[in-house]
């Protein structure tokens, strides 16, 4: 290969690798950004899960209080029955011919429910208004009777404190329970975000890993292509010296010549100028 196609050969070797090495550092950006972007998948991961494992513990926290205030209502419900029974057993001994006040109660209910989901002759309204009128008087007379029995009175009082200890307790396990959920599913939320997350995180690694396996290849290319380059410098190196070589060669070949067309002038006892002298010198002759 001549000079000139080794010289074409190395600028075309000299475009390759501004692109290789172009490609390489482009590679490389990415592969940075890449990894910034694993690291922040990485954080929020972290976080994630922090948040899921504190909402976890709040939900469990609040479901021991639930456990506890649960078994408090229990034993306040257990009195109220065990005090009805007892109220119960007083009523019956004082009106023990008596319609119970909760059967005249429930009777109430459903005629006044009766009135208000009823269309109803005038004859039929009026008939409905005493009866009300009639039970609504038989329960006061029943209270009233009740409530003159000191003992009686000291057990309904009673009943009706533990009735609103387990009202009390009841509603607290519900807010509590309410708040136990919404702890729950924001864990839930929490550990679903993770592990979205992490498949994320999973397709960077990837991305990231493709992306820096060629990055490699750019670079190594890159290298190939620069010592191709050397190669082909070596090789104009070389040539351009041998054909030093070959020139100077020939110009000693040229000289040798001349000074020895001198010297035989010299040995036939010519007369030689100081160049020829000189010549004759140079070429060892003399």
């Amino acid at each position: 290969m001549s000079v000139e196609e080794l010289q074409n050969r190395r600028e075309h070797l000299q475009e390759k690798i501004g692109e290789a090495k172009q490609k390489r550092d482009r590679l490389n950006q990415k592969t940075r950004e890449l990894k910034q972007k694993k690291y922040d998948i990485a954080h929020r991961i972290k976080e994630a899960k922090e948040e899921g494992i504190r909402h976890k513990e709040k939900r469990d926290e609040i479901n021991e209080r639930v456990a506890s205030i649960k078994e408090k209502r229990k034993e306040y419900n257990e009195q109220h029955r065990d005090l009805k029974k007892e109220a119960e057993a007083l009523r019956k001994e004082y009106l023990p011919q008596e319609t119970p006040i909760e059967v005249l109660k429930d009777r109430k209910q459903k005629l006044e429910f009766k009135q208000m989901t009823q269309q109803l002759s005038k004859k039929a309204e009026q008939s409905l208004v005493e009866d009300l009128k009639e039970l609504t008087r038989k329960i006061k007379a029943r209270k009233k009777i009740l409530e003159e029995n000191p003992e009686l009175r000291e057990i309904v009082e009673k009943q009706k404190r533990m009735k609103e200890k387990g009202d009390k307790a009841h509603e607290k396990v519900k807010e509590l329970a309410e708040r136990a959920q919404d702890h729950h599913v924001k864990m839930i939320d929490a550990f679903n975000q993770s592990d979205e997350l992490y498949k994320d995180l999973k397709k960077v690694q990837k991305e990231y890993v493709l992306a820096r396996l060629d990055a490699d290849k750019a670079h190594k290319k890159m290298v190939s292509y620069v010592k191709e380059i050397r190669d082909v410098e070596d090789e104009i190196k070389d040539i351009k010296h041998q054909e030093k070589r070959d020139e100077m060669q020939e110009k000693r070949s040229a000289i040798q010549e001349e000074a020895d067309d001198v010297y035989e002038r010299f040995k036939k006892g010519e007369k030689l100028s100081t160049e020829d002298f000189m010549l004759l010198q140079k070429a060892g002759l003399i």
